[in-house]
């Protein structure tokens, strides 16, 4: 019979013990940060590409939470509710009249290793 000794997995999971609720109060912060940073930058790339038929759809770019109990969740784009925020599919994919803008696509891809930058250091802070 193996004797097997478990004193490293139980130190394991003390290590562990906690760390969702702790990765979760780290991740709220960053998460709204860069949903704003986010948003931002939208706005900025609409003010750019939308002109004057567009005058009113940079500020109808919002960053909102979604409420959630187990997630930090932000949702960031156009709302509709807001003058011309409606026209935010046509502006960012285009339409027959013209061409897509990609403002949000744009705004992304200048966001997303930032994002993930903050992510991994909230995930070696819990190491």
């Amino acid at each position: 019979m193996a004797d097997l000794d478990s004193s490293d997995l139980e130190a394991l999971i003390q290590v562990f013990d906690g760390a969702e609720q702790e990765a979760a109060r780290r991740a709220y912060p960053v998460v709204k940060e860069h949903a704003e940073a986010l948003r931002d930058q939208w706005r900025d790339n609409a003010k750019q590409s939308a002109g004057r038929h567009g005058k009113h759809y940079p500020k109808s770019i919002t960053a909102e939470q979604v409420p959630a109990a187990d997630a930090a969740e932000w949702e960031v784009g156009p709302e509709t509710r807001l003058p011309q925020g409606s026209m935010g599919r046509g502006f960012e994919y285009g339409s027959r009249n013209q061409p897509p803008h990609l403002d949000g696509w744009q705004a992304v891809i200048g966001q997303e290793p930032k994002f993930l930058k903050s992510l991994d250091e909230i995930a070696k802070g819990l190491l």
